[in-house]
């Protein structure tokens, strides 16, 4: 839901008319009722309390005593004076949906839900009941009935304004915020000043990236109603996401203490202060917005990103589980887990691909489609989707632009799947190579699904895997009769309904278990091809020349920097003992080079031999390899660019060859680019091997000037690279054909809703 108040549970209902006259009460009741409704709780509350006091028994008087009690926040108290009113009047309906709501608020939701289901049983065709139900199950977060009841809500009655927002606000809770933006519209058409729609507006636009949109119509809403938390909030959002940080963190720090109870306000904050980095400001923002709310699934995970950022591991890993013991259904969570899992040197491959697997179990389609009617005809052109939310200025979109700029236009039609609002160069030049373009971001799963079947695709490819911007969950259901995952993520999917993945015979040899779900395609000469970054600098003469010894570096993030990654550090560097170590990346904070610089130094490595920085000096980070002579890997996940990056500078990199695809990355792409004698079997292999460069001067002035075009001739060959991966499509969609089909799942019993807006941009 867009935002936190459902307006189907107003913090102020007012009686819909006075009741009959009964009594001599009669009028008094018709003077508080008005008072009630103009928001004149205390005084008609008084009048309410008079009649009770004169006539103890009075059911209406109880009764609008409790909504006046409710409507000021005193919850507890309202419910039993409803409580009081069904003693004495009996199981009146209207009363009873008051009740509902009231116990709602005292967190007894499934007692509410119960009692509108009851009344509901009484009057079916009651709309205001029927959409209250829809905000109950929202809230209960089972958006799929509440969505019924919405939608019966308005069966019954079109023009009921209220049941529309909350529909509105379904939609945007099942991601479907393109769909929830024309009711939004709709209604603001007849209501155009309407704050409650406004501010659920600007939510909707900010999910779609959307954010100067956004912040224009809350800036509507907040100077006439700066109370509402939520649109200050979102307001706050979009201002972070433009990229005014430090502007951003300025508004949540004014909402912490306009709203010291929120913990969102607290939550966002640590969130903005983590991206100025400041870890200690965030850590301390987001633990306290967890006291003010322990089971906020997503607070768990930004605190376990921070941990991350900071090299915590362990605590992130905690963090992570805890998020998933409460919140079981969320798939984000779980796939940082996985995400983490891979990164970490003590677990088994075996234990990893089971936590995966587990992934897929929970999250994927529990009943995908598996028939499809593509045309099997085996030479035909074929209709190939690519997704990702990286078709950004980004590495994924380095490593995948030959193939959409060098494909068989013939033989490949090409659509691309982008889940970002992310609009830039590297965006606009792959829109032009592609044939097709879809935004998926702010589209349920199933309607990015039904996109998928709509083009009917052949073959479909996930560049993302357990990162950032993925959408297994939608390729679970299978949209595409075949499904492959590559590039973006170096481990299973966990999907039975992913069928392939790429890999090559030194990440995956053919003698052991796979550990993954889907099957391999081996790719001669290696599953990647290297685009060379255009603002390379010249190669450097030597460094070792002029200061007199070998300097190992690493341009590796933090992340990637585990234990083991330094064990192997340590036993090159204890190989080459007047040898330096030079680490950078602007990952690094004072915690995490602390903790580096300690972790080293506890292994026995001289504190004057080790340099580690976060700044960049020159043009180009890349300047920094002026100064490396031999380049190192991490493990257990292993350097792609960053390996790639070295050796077209002219460094010569030794590999480390882990027990996992995630950890022979590199010992993948120096084997392909003709140097398997750089792969090391294990630590103390790796010392003698980076020894055996670093006592070979001239060898390594050669390599230094040679490198760069063996890189050209091999890894970074893109024309090969993109035939093969054609080749390798011919060779899995031959085999498709030769299945027998049966009568396909008609498109209505996946989804009833459209993707409106999703049109080509070219093609």
């Amino acid at each position: 839901m867009a935002r936190n108040k459902s307006k189907s549970l107003p913090k102020r209902r007012r009686p819909k008319s006075a009741p009959p006259a009964l009594d001599s009460h009669s009028e008094q009741l018709s003077n508080a009722i008005m008072l009630h409704r103009a928001g004149q709780l205390d005084s008609a509350k008084q009048i309410y309390i008079q009649i009770i006091s004169e006539s103890p028994t009075h059911s209406q008087a109880w009764h609008l005593l409790g909504m006046a009690l409710y409507s000021a926040g005193a919850h507890a108290d309202a419910l039993q004076c409803l409580q009081q009113s069904r003693t004495f009047g009996g199981d009146d309906p209207e009363m009873l949906g008051h009740m509902a709501l009231v116990l709602h608020a005292n967190g007894n939701t499934a007692d509410a839900i119960s009692l509108l289901k009851h009344l509901l049983s009484i009057t079916p065709n009651n709309a205001e009941f029927q959409s209250n139900l829809g905000v109950l199950y929202l809230e209960s977060n089972q958006p799929e009935l509440a969505r019924e009841h919405l939608t019966t809500a308005l069966a019954i009655q079109p023009d009921f304004p209220q049941a529309s927002m909350n529909l509105a606000n379904c939609l945007v809770r099942q991601n479907q915020v393109h769909d929830a933006e024309v009711i939004y519209r709709d209604l603001l058409k007849r209501d155009p000043d309407n704050l409650d729609v406004l501010g659920n507006l600007g939510e909707c636009l900010r999910r779609q990236s959307r954010f100067q949109e956004s912040i224009d119509v809350l800036n509507q809403v907040i100077p006439a109603r700066p109370e509402d938390l939520a649109s200050r909030l979102t307001h706050a959002r979009a201002t972070l996401q433009i990229g005014e940080v430090e502007d951003a963190a300025e508004l949540f720090k004014q909402m912490t203490v306009a709203f010291p109870y929120s913990a969102k306000a607290f939550h966002f904050l640590g969130t903005t202060l983590q991206e100025l980095g400041d870890l200690q400001a965030a850590e301390k923002a987001l633990t306290h917005g967890l006291q003010l709310s322990p089971n906020d699934a997503d607070a768990l995970c930004s605190i376990g990103y921070l941990h991350l950022d900071s090299e915590r591991r362990q605590e992130a890993y905690d963090c992570f589980k805890k998020a998933l013991h409460i919140d079981p259904a969320m798939s984000d969570a779980h796939g940082s887990l996985c995400y983490l899992m891979t990164g970490d040197p003590s677990l088994s491959p075996e234990s990893i691909f089971e936590e995966h697997v587990r992934w897929g179990e929970l999250h994927g389609c529990k009943t995908p489609i598996c028939v499809h009617t593509n045309d099997r005809t085996p030479n035909r052109p074929l209709r190939i989707g690519y997704a990702s939310g990286d078709f950004r200025m980004h590495a994924v979109a380095r490593f995948f632009e030959p193939l959409l700029r060098l494909r068989d236009k013939q033989q490949f039609e090409t659509f691309c799947y982008y889940e970002s609002g992310v609009n830039d160069q590297m965006t606009q030049r792959l829109k032009s190579l592609a044939d097709h373009w879809r935004v998926t971001y702010g589209y349920s799963d199933q309607q990015v699904a039904q996109q998928v079947l709509d083009d009917r695709i052949d073959i479909l490819v996930d560049l993302s895997g357990h990162t950032l911007g993925n959408r297994l969950t939608a390729w679970s259901i299978k949209p595409a009769p075949i499904q492959i995952s590559w590039l973006g993520y170096p481990n299973t999917t966990g999907l039975d309904a992913i069928d392939y993945t790429f890999t090559c015979e030194v990440q995956n040899p053919h003698d052991e278990p796979t550990y993954h779900t889907e099957q391999l395609i081996r790719i001669p000469g290696g599953s990647f091809s290297f685009q060379p970054p255009p603002d390379a600098p010249e190669i450097s003469k030597l460094p070792s020349i002029e200061r007199g010894r070998i300097t190992l570096g690493s341009l590796h993030r933090p992340f990637k920097i585990s234990s083991k990654t330094l064990d192997y550090w340590t036993a090159a560097l204890r190989a080459c003992p007047d040898a330096a170590l030079l680490l950078f990346n602007t990952q690094f904070n004072e915690l995490s080079m602390h903790e580096v610089r300690s972790s080293l130094i506890e292994r026995g490595v001289a504190d004057a031999r080790i340099e580690i920085r976060n700044q960049i000096t020159g043009d180009s980070y890349l300047e920094i390899y002026r100064e490396i002579d031999i380049a190192l890997d991490a493990t257990p996940w292993a350097g792609g660019t960053t390996t790639m990056e070295a050796l077209w500078m002219g460094i010569p990199l030794v590999a480390v060859y882990g027990n996992s695809r995630p950890s022979r990355g590199t010992a993948g792409i120096v084997h392909h680019l003709g140097y398997p004698d750089w792969i090391a079997a294990d630590e103390e292999d790796y010392g003698v091997k980076v020894a055996s460069l670093a006592s070979d001067i001239d060898r390594l002035v050669s390599l230094r000037q040679n490198l760069r075009d063996q890189v050209i001739r091999t890894i970074a060959n893109e024309q090969r690279f993109v035939t093969e991966v054609e080749n390798a499509y011919r060779t899995i969609w031959g085999h498709w054909c030769q299945k027998a089909g049966v009568a396909p799942i008609p498109a209505t019993e996946l989804m009833t809703t459209g993707m409106p807006g999703m049109i080509p941009t070219n093609g």
